[in-house]
């Protein structure tokens, strides 16, 4: 089954919700969304279909077990079957854990997503990775059950705080990396928002599509995640600015500083070089950091992992690191790190 985009209104997305072949419909909503267009997008006013909704808190709150546990309690209560098909509406953390509801439910039930946040257009919400979080790491628990439908609208931006778009961009400049027509359009000076986000959902479905098990190419889609993951912990940062510092510590930690010129100027593009780097003038806790890697879904061992390194924009390169070298190499950059700025 491959998974089609749609670049949709409102409207449309009502009617190809309507013309899913099911007699039920199962619709997990972010509950602030819900409350934003629930008469917009009356997606449980759709006729001739039974509608089990669900409506859920927002943000990474959603993804654990208690809320999994109560969420799949309700459908089943509420009587689903294998060809009922669930419709996740929100952001990038919602379709996690609805996918992955959706991956649980009777042994995997459809699904589709109507993704309302920059994270989710372009990353999130494509490629059928689903999960919530343990205590021990994010996305620890998961599954990968591919969604049917996705619908485009960036109507839904227009909703989003500044600090969601500044989560998104994170991902827009990996891709920048990944991919050189997503770099040359990024580089333009004004650019077309619209027309950048369809390309970076594109380019991943395109490798997802080719890679699902994530054995191959899609690893790629990895570069700045494993440093990224751990200080998103450590200093509570939203995942897409988080993965945005995790590239910035791989081209100083691993490439002496090379692309760090790219990396201002996709930045700068997008109004994002002025942020405040999370570990300036602070501790730089290698231990936790440590602690965080080595629970990595990265590891290809008990003592290493693979790091993905930018060999040219457009062209990657896979390294594996024993973890005590990793760990030396932070020590010896430690100071140096204190002081990173643009």
């Amino acid at each position: 089954m491959t998974t089609k985009i749609h670049k949709s209104t409102l409207k449309e997305i009502l009617a190809q919700v309507e013309a899913i072949d099911t007699d039920t419909l199962i619709i997990i909503a972010d509950q602030r969304l819900w409350e934003l267009y629930r008469n917009e997008l009356p997606l449980d006013k759709i006729a001739g279909k039974k509608i089990i909704l669900r409506t859920t808190p927002s943000g990474e709150g959603v993804k654990n077990f208690d809320e999994f546990a109560s969420c799949s309690e309700y459908l089943l209560d509420k009587g689903v079957h294998r060809k009922a098909h669930l419709i996740a509406f929100g952001g990038g953390s919602l379709s996690d854990f609805a996918g992955f509801v959706a991956s649980t439910l009777l042994r995997g039930i459809p699904w589709s997503v109507i993704p309302t946040t920059l994270l989710s257009m372009i990353d999130a919400s494509i490629g059928g990775k689903t999960a919530i979080n343990s205590k021990v790491g994010k996305n620890l628990i998961g599954a990968f059950h591919k969604p049917e439908n996705i619908w485009l609208n960036v109507d839904f931006l227009n909703t989003l705080p500044e600090e969601e778009l500044v989560n998104g961009y994170g991902e827009v400049i990996k891709y920048a990396f990944l991919n050189k027509d997503i770099s040359s359009h990024l580089k333009v000076k004004k650019f077309d928002l619209n027309e950048l986000i369809f390309k970076c959902a594109e380019y991943k479905l395109d490798l997802t599509e080719k890679d699902f098990k994530e054995s191959g190419i899609r690893k790629c889609l990895n570069l700045g995640h494993t440093l990224g993951h751990a200080i998103e912990k450590i200093y509570s940062l939203p995942h897409g600015e988080a993965v945005f510092w995790g590239i910035a510590l791989v081209l100083e930690i691993f490439q002496n500083g090379d692309f760090k010129s790219e990396l201002k100027e996709y930045a700068k593009q997008l109004g994002i070089h002025e942020r405040p780097v999370p570990w300036y003038k602070k501790t730089f806790p290698i231990d936790k950091i440590m602690n965080f890697i080595s629970k990595d879904k990265k590891m290809l061992t008990k003592s290493s992992l693979e790091f993905v390194l930018v060999e040219k924009v457009g062209k990657i390169k896979y390294q594996s690191i024993p973890l005590d070298e990793l760990e030396i190499k932070l020590e010896s950059m430690k100071e140096k790190l204190s002081d990173y700025s643009f």
